[in-house]
């Protein structure tokens, strides 16, 4: 993770803790070269596939129909 002070790649993950609903993570981190300490935070993204179907409209992707077609 960069640096937000010196803008170094290289750092150190010093505490590790989820929030309260456990849907994000907080890590303390410390830049091995100007040695200050800063906080992140990561969060899961759900970013499910969608299909676009030949009149440009948009649905959810359904497994179930890949496997139903397979079988035919």
């Amino acid at each position: 993770m960069k640096c937000p002070f010196c803008g170094n790649l290289e750092d150190r993950v010093i505490d590790s803790r989820t929030g309260k609903d456990g849907d994000v993570i907080r890590r303390r981190r410390e830049c091995l070269k100007c040695e200050r300490r800063f906080t992140s935070y990561e969060k899961i993204e759900e970013n499910l596939p969608v299909v676009i179907k030949k009149d440009s409209r948009r649905e959810p992707f359904d497994r179930s129909k890949i496997l139903t077609g397979l079988k035919k």
